[in-house]
C-alpha cells in the first residue's frame, strides 16, 4: 500500500501537467512592422520592396484576437478573416465563397515576431518583422 500512494500521487501530477498547451496566447495582440522585405521575386523591381503604394512598413500592422479572428493591414488594404497556429501561422480570408489561407512560418526573437511566406505564383518570399503595439495610457 505504501508503494502505491507515491505511484498514483505522480500519476496525478502527471495528468495535471500533461494538459493541452495553448501557444495561441503568444499571439494575440496587435503587432506593428518594424520591417518587411521581399526577395526572391521573378518580377526583380519587387525585390527589396513591398510592392504596395505605401512606403512606411507601419502601413503594415496585424491583430490576431482571441476568437480566432484577425484583420491584417498591408499597405492601403486591409483582410479580415480567421487565423490559426500550428506547425504555421494561418491567415484565411473568405471571398466569394472561396476560402484562400496563407501559411506564414515564425520565429519569436525577444518582443518580436518574425513571419516569413512564399508565395508560389510569384516566387516572391516576404519576411516581416512585427513588434506589438505599445498601447500608451493617457492621464485625465
Amino acid at each position: 500500500m505504501k508503494k502505491i500512494i507515491p505511484f498514483l500521487l505522480i500519476l496525478c501530477i502527471w495528468f495535471i501537467g500533461c494538459g493541452d498547451d495553448d501557444a495561441s496566447g503568444n499571439f494575440i495582440g496587435v503587432w506593428v512592422a518594424s520591417s518587411v522585405v521581399t526577395t526572391n521575386c521573378q518580377d526583380v523591381t519587387r525585390n527589396g520592396s513591398d510592392g504596395l503604394p505605401c512606403d512606411d512598413v507601419s502601413c503594415y500592422r496585424l491583430e490576431l484576437n482571441a476568437d480566432d479572428t484577425y484583420s491584417f493591414q498591408r499597405g492601403l488594404g486591409i483582410e479580415n478573416g480567421n487565423w490559426d497556429v500550428g506547425d504555421f501561422l494561418v491567415l484565411c480570408v473568405t471571398e466569394e465563397n472561396e476560402t484562400v489561407c496563407e501559411n506564414f512560418s515564425v520565429q519569436f526573437s525577444g518582443i518580436s515576431m518574425i513571419l516569413t511566406a512564399d508565395s508560389t505564383s510569384s516566387g516572391c518570399i516576404s519576411s516581416f518583422i512585427f513588434e506589438p503595439e505599445i498601447q500608451s495610457d493617457t492621464i485625465q
